[in-house]
């Protein structure tokens, strides 16, 4: 016996009201589920990469929160990226330079320092694999600090009742 999906699901709830706005817009966006090239991301990535940057020191094209999404753009759901092309990846975040490769690393040894990943090396690579920490344990740590700002936090806190996260 075959299941058909129920017609109330929020999803398809969803699609019919964009369907409304936008008539024969279902081509037109990318779909996951019949597409190559996704992965899955934290719903408060936004507001991770705004904590990011509030937590390094600010200068000029330090946007260290960029690395960490490129990351996560490379990664699978396994948390882990084992072939790291880290020229490509420097270039996916915005540095173009000669300096590129340099400023890169150092990006991804911030989010080592804030405990977002973790690195180990690979042959004579430093930066050889990576592992992607859960986010909302890094802010839990983080918070449990002091180094995170009551404004984010309530920003947060809300984000996560609205996507029905609990806080561990």
């Amino acid at each position: 016996m075959t299941k058909t999906p129920l017609l109330n699901t929020p999803a398809l709830k969803r699609e019919a009201l964009r369907d409304q706005v936008w008539p024969g817009s279902s081509t037109e966006v990318w779909n996951r589920k019949t597409e190559k090239g996704f992965t899955t991301i934290p719903r408060t990535l936004g507001l991770i990469m705004t904590l990011i940057e509030e937590l390094v020191e600010r200068k000029k094209g330090h946007d260290v929160s960029r690395v960490y999404f490129e990351l996560w753009c490379r990664s699978f759901d396994e948390g882990f990226i084992d072939n790291l092309d880290e020229e490509s990846s420097a270039f996916a975040a915005g540095f173009t330079t000669e300096r590129s490769l340099r400023s890169w690393r150092e990006r991804v040894d911030t989010l080592v320092e804030l405990g977002f990943v973790r690195i180990a090396p690979r042959g004579n690579k430093a930066q050889g694999y990576v592992l992607l920490e859960d986010p909302h344990k890094v802010v839990k740590a983080l918070q449990a600090q002091n180094r995170i700002r009551a404004e984010w936090w309530g920003a947060y806190i809300k984000r996560c009742s609205e996507i029905g996260y609990k806080l561990p």
